[in-house]
């Protein structure tokens, strides 16, 4: 009887002899029945519900082919289980190679009958389904014991050892210290506002071997937003051993495996300590960016060039001052042929040290700010009780908008950002929740410069250091620049009376320089408000004119009577550029 052989086993964690040990037996079969072996064909670490096409499984279907071009009595296998694990797929193989005439036989089952194929084919698959149980069982309980159920991920190494009897204890990891490093530094990075496209192109031009030895890309660093994988969401970095986060299923078109997300309450999570890399503080710090920047368009996203970018003003035209000429600053209007009779330009590095130098020294001038601080005092005890019940609304209102926000970026984890509408809510909604947080902070912030009398002090002290960071090395200004921006509202460029130059006066967010003065976290520049009107409280200095002012421009002027303004003798800085 002409026979063909064929074998297959269906993970690459099972032993590769699986085949050989296969056709082995098969053979020996042949040689006491004294059947002919035409063929032999296998299918190695290949799923039996992976398919029967040529893609899915190409030795099965040469073989397919071989018995349908005829000449062929039998098919021979240890089992049904190696021909499918599928019931369609069981159905259709036996149908096939009876329709050419011959037979399937199998070792355990002898001849595959109508009958037999049926049943067999029900048990294969339900097994199928019953082993991937145990095996998600087994996986839980490694996770809640702390051991690690999948492969290794990068900044770790296998750590596993010998129980009390012997036996091997697989799924143990310990930090490897060098790729440990790389991750602290990919999360700082981040942290400072490079994109995770930037970080890999660094690390590539350094020469450091991502995961697996691969080159670095984006996608590795953030991963992707609904099956919550990537580096940056992996939270066995900060010491927590997280699994069931997604599902695997397959397509019953064509047999691929697809990744769908699980629920959050379906996750299983269990304290590593030990295995902690990403410090608390940074971690939140990254993971705040990333809500931060869910739902915006990536070019509101990119890191600015210079450290004033998308700050600048024109005082005539109201337009962007920018970059129109090899480090010249100008307004883009007029450049763009928009009329405006700003033609003065400055040099980036003199425009940058004179917004430092302001900052440093004129933006909390004590004589100015003693001055704004008594009328702002008189001020502030007069609307007491109406700004406590502004608070109060504004407070609920927040948090109303913080819940929407959380609601929506669920929907959008759940699959729902395939909707444009979707998208569209909740930048909406992100718009005001950040709107209601920087009117909070204000409202906040401003009774502080009564308490701490020396704030101005330590507020230069603490931009002095800033400043001196930002001519360090290219690692340290990234860091630091966003800092120093987040105190920044707008620089406003105005025409010299005199024949050149430019007059530069600067908008600081008090909210900002409070919290750098007193020591806490400056807000970051997503909440601190987007200009000097609502919802926002700025202080203004000028550079180059006669004088230096100081300005509160309160959230609401009704409700606070007005605009306070101070103001004092200052040496005048005008620019020599044109």
């Amino acid at each position: 009887m002409r026979t063909v052989l064929y074998a297959r086993f269906s993970s690459t964690l099972q032993n590769s002899r699986s085949i050989v040990d296969q056709i082995e037996l098969l053979k020996d079969r042949c040689h006491r029945e004294n059947w002919e072996v035409i063929d032999v064909f296998t299918d190695h670490a290949i799923s039996g519900a992976a398919g029967i096409d040529e893609n899915a499984r190409p030795g099965l279907n040469a073989l397919l082919d071989l018995v349908e071009g005829g000449g062929i009595d039998q098919v021979l296998a240890e089992s049904t289980d190696r021909l499918a694990r599928h019931q369609g797929d069981a159905f259709t193989i036996r149908e096939r190679i009876t329709y050419a005439g011959a037979r399937l036989f199998t070792l355990s089952d002898g001849e595959v009958t109508e009958i037999t194929s049926a049943f067999k084919g029900l048990m294969d698959a339900q097994f199928r389904k019953e082993l991937g149980s145990k095996i998600k069982r087994g996986q839980r309980g490694a996770v809640r014991s702390g051991r690690a159920p999948a492969g290794i991920a990068f900044g770790y190494c296998r750590a596993n050892k010998l129980d009390a009897n012997g036996n091997l204890i697989r799924g143990l990891r310990e930090i490897d210290q060098e790729q440990a490093e790389i991750v602290r530094r990919i999360f700082r990075e981040y942290a400072a506002d490079i994109s995770p496209r930037q970080i890999a192109e660094r690390l590539n031009l350094e020469a450091i071997p991502g995961p697996g030895g691969r080159p670095w890309r984006a996608s590795t660093i953030y991963g992707d937003r609904q099956r919550r994988n990537g580096m940056l969401q992996n939270a066995l970095y900060n010491g927590v051993l997280v699994h069931n986060r997604t599902t695997k299923v397959a397509d019953p078109r064509t047999r691929k495996v697809r990744i769908r997300p699980n629920p959050e309450s379906q996750w299983i999570s269990a304290p590593v300590p030990s295995l902690k890399i990403v410090p608390d503080e940074l971690w939140l710090a990254v993971q705040s960016r990333r809500q931060r920047i869910l739902g915006v368009p990536f070019r509101q996203q990119r890191r600015p060039r210079h450290l004033l970018s998308g700050l600048c003003q024109c005082h005539v035209c109201g337009g962007s001052w920018t970059i129109i000429g090899l480090n010249r600053w100008g307004c883009a209007n007029r450049r763009n042929g928009g009329g405006c009779a700003n033609n003065r330009t400055i040099g980036t590095a003199q425009l940058e040290s004179r917004v430092l130098e302001g900052l440093q020294e004129r933006m909390l001038n004590p004589e100015l700010v003693s001055i704004f601080v008594r009328e702002y005092h008189e001020e502030y005890v007069r609307r007491s009780a109406d700004s406590a019940r502004r608070r109060g609304r504004t407070s609920k209102r927040h948090e109303e908008a913080v819940a929407k926000v959380n609601r929506l970026v669920e929907a959008i984890a759940n699959g729902a950002d395939e909707f444009v509408e979707i998208k569209g809510v909740l930048a909406a909604a992100r718009t005001e929740r950040d709107r209601l947080y920087a009117e909070l902070l204000e409202l906040d912030a401003v009774p502080v410069v009564v308490l701490h009398p020396g704030v101005a002090d330590e507020y230069r002290k603490q931009v002095r250091k800033l400043t001196s960071a930002l001519t360090r090395d290219e690692e340290t200004r990234i860091q630091t620049a966003p800092i120093l921006r987040r105190l920044i509202d707008r620089v406003t460029i105005n025409p010299s009376s005199r024949p050149r130059g430019v007059e530069i006066e600067v908008s600081g967010r008090l909210a900002s320089i409070l919290a750098l003065a007193t020591g806490k976290e400056v807000p970051s520049s997503m909440y601190a408000g987007g200009g000097a009107g609502e919802g926002n409280r700025t202080l203004v200095f000028s550079l180059g004119s006669c004088c230096s002012t100081i300005e509160l421009h309160p959230h609401h002027q009704t409700a606070f009577g007005g605009r306070a303004t101070a103001s004092c003798r200052a040496p005048g800085q005008p620019s020599v550029d044109n």
